[in-house]
């Protein structure tokens, strides 16, 4: 007698099978905070966050004085005031009890805890595209705003403390606006028609870099996925894109762990950081060493118990924080790379 798959019992057919559920959750999304998570952090204790700089004058090649003679009167220098204001970005969340009380694959401890974790990880990704947009919605100037009664506060992004022309390229042939103001509350910055990236373009953009950042050292290029092909391409023909001599190795397997993709600029190697919560087509030259990030009550983000009237359980996640620009024209940008 021939056993087929009509006169044999399949599995199919049976109603008791156990379903097959793996206890491990799996985050299918990318979580990366490249900006945010490299720069300064520190604390804000007022709506309006602020911080002093200064710079060095010119280096002059003829300082020279006659020995014992009158010294005349110099009045020092006078420091900048800046500031930004505070944003409070929020997640909120609900669990039931029920859900509380079952079995749950994947989540060993509280179904809340694991909510939290989770949404704390949502707002830290919300913080860097904030950061680094050139708007908030439509075409929405990512600038700073004050607190009111009626108006959330808004924390001034990357490209609004980037004020000198010779550090914006806005586009090819369809023009585009760079942004003309300073310190967080700039004019409209309009990307133009995306172009492919140049050699010359990127190569102006290190030079206005160099001549501001006070440590080329920590200067990254950081771009969308486009950009970052397109600075690719454009190395090819240009002083060359490789990969860092210093990299990480796991000693037990010999694997590369942590590979740095680097761009041979005319100052020196810089890591090249793809970022998914940039815009796409912009591509940032960063002096990391620039940048700060303040946070108000002197944590990164606050938990509070939100009363409800259902058999659940419902917490509000929120963080108060500001982007700190020490030098803004120490950076540059390519709003509209092909």
């Amino acid at each position: 007698m021939t056993i087929t798959s009509t006169s044999a019992k399949v599995l199919e057919d049976a109603n008791n099978v156990r379903e097959d559920l793996g206890n491990i959750i799996f985050n299918v999304s990318p979580y990366q905070t490249p900006f945010t998570s490299g720069i300064k952090t520190g604390k804000a204790t007022a709506d309006n966050h602020e911080w002093l700089t200064d710079s060095f004058a010119a280096s002059v090649g003829n300082n020279e004085t006659i020995e014992a003679n009158v010294v005349s009167s110099a009045a020092g220098s006078t420091r900048t005031r800046l500031g930004n204001f505070v944003q409070i970005a929020s997640k909120t969340v609900s669990v039931t009890k029920k859900a509380e009380m079952f079995d749950r694959a994947g989540v060993p401890g509280k179904e809340m805890a694991y909510q939290l974790m989770k949404l704390g990880k949502e707002l830290q990704m919300d913080i860097e595209k904030q950061a680094l947009a050139v708007y908030t919605t439509g075409t929405t100037r990512n600038t700073k705003v004050a607190p009111t009664a009626s108006a959330a506060g808004r924390s001034g992004g990357v490209p609004y403390w980037i004020s000198a022309a010779a550090n914006q390229v806005v586009g090819g042939s369809g023009g585009g606006a760079v942004n003309t103001g300073a310190d967080g509350a700039g004019t409209q910055l309009v990307p133009g028609t995306a172009a492919t990236l140049t050699t010359a373009q990127l190569s102006g953009l290190i030079d206005s870099v160099w001549n501001e950042s006070g440590d080329f050292n920590n200067v990254k290029l950081m771009g969308s996925a486009a950009a970052v092909a397109s600075l690719r391409a454009t190395a090819s023909s240009g002083p060359g894109l490789g990969m860092a001599t210093d990299v990480t190795t796991n000693s037990s397997t010999g694997e590369i762990v942590n590979r740095v993709s680097v761009y041979q600029s005319q100052f020196g190697p810089m890591a090249v950081i793809p970022n998914k919560h940039m815009k796409a087509n912009t591509l940032y030259v960063l002096d990391m060493s620039s940048w700060g990030l303040a946070f108000g009550g002197g944590k990164k983000i606050h938990t509070t118990d939100i009363a409800t009237q259902a058999s659940a359980e419902q917490k509000l996640l929120e963080c108060y924080y500001t982007l700190e620009a020490y030098s803004g024209n120490a950076n540059a940008a390519h709003y509209a790379v092909a």
